[in-house]
């Protein structure tokens, strides 16, 4: 029992990591683990020549049921669902977090579960074609095919999701930041795309458009028309989450919404404004 333990504590961030990553969720991947910790002290390991594959595909299994049942669940989600964002603590080189960005998160969940599987587990993870087919039982020239439609997928979506636009990324929050200090908004316009896009994810917890917006003028009209109303807190500090910098809004010290934005490809521009206003999705972050 002890070295079970053992072995599941040495794997224990890279496993919490991969089913954050897929599931985007922290309590699924937290109830994941607990999950697979169990399964894992019942084994017999003398029979086991790998236990980081074999544990990585019980995570992996778990997680992409858990995906077949929340795409279900998020028919009926109230408003646009955004990723759950949570701080990285860990430095553990295993866990690929320098190829995470928030952005990539977002553009993931257009993916199918096993695309995404894959384009995790190959690109942020370094896991081979071979050892990606032995997690998910198809063959190494599957898990390519998949890989290739992720990559394509990821590619022609119309926001950057590569780490690289950090600092494009930091100079229109600090726009934006300056923008709702001044409070004038008028500025942000010529940095919005002409279909620009907003989602606000409020889950039916706060007050947020039931779609997402699309196009730069109808979004100033209603950022202006919402901004009177503490829609932006009294106090907003700007941070980084996923390698990606962000706008944490506070309300009388408590955290409200984090904002987050898409650049466009070209990085010259805001394609999509994120929001999170779900206290739910916020609990854990601060």
């Amino acid at each position: 029992m002890d070295e079970a333990i053992l072995i599941f504590e040495k794997f224990n961030i890279l496993l919490y990591s991969i089913a954050y990553q897929i599931c985007h969720s922290k309590e699924e991947a937290e109830d994941i683990l607990q999950e697979v910790q169990l399964k894992w002290l019942e084994q017999d390991l003398t029979l086991i020549k790998n236990p980081q594959a074999f544990l990585s595909k019980l995570v992996v299994n778990r997680s992409i049921n858990y995906l077949n049942s929340a795409q279900v669940q998020r028919v009926d989600y109230y408003g646009p669902w955004i990723p759950e964002p949570e701080i990285e603590h860990s430095e553990d080189p295993l866990i690929g977090k320098e190829k995470i960005t928030y952005a990539l998160l977002v553009v993931l969940e257009q993916l199918t579960p096993q695309e995404r599987v894959v384009f995790l587990m190959k690109e942020v993870f370094a896991y081979s074609h071979k050892e990606i087919g032995e997690l998910l039982d198809i063959t190494a020239e599957n898990s390519r095919k998949l890989l290739s439609r992720a990559k394509n997928a990821v590619k022609d979506n119309d926001i950057s999701v590569d780490n690289t636009s950090q600092a494009e990324n930091q100079k229109f929050i600090d726009l934006f930041n300056f923008s709702i200090e001044s409070g004038d908004l008028a500025p942000l316009l010529g940095h919005l795309t002409t279909e620009a896009k907003m989602s606000i994810d409020g889950g039916q917890k706060r007050r947020a458009p039931l779609r997402t917006l699309i196009k730069a003028t109808r979004i100033l009209t209603f950022l202006n028309g919402v901004m009177p109303h503490d829609f932006f807190g009294d106090e907003r500090v700007i941070g980084e989450i996923y390698q990606q910098p962000c706008l944490f809004v506070k309300e009388q010290n408590q955290l409200k919404s984090i904002l987050f934005l898409g650049l466009n490809q070209e990085k010259t521009k805001i394609q999509h404004i994120f929001i999170i206003n779900n206290p739910d999705k916020l609990k854990n972050i601060l």
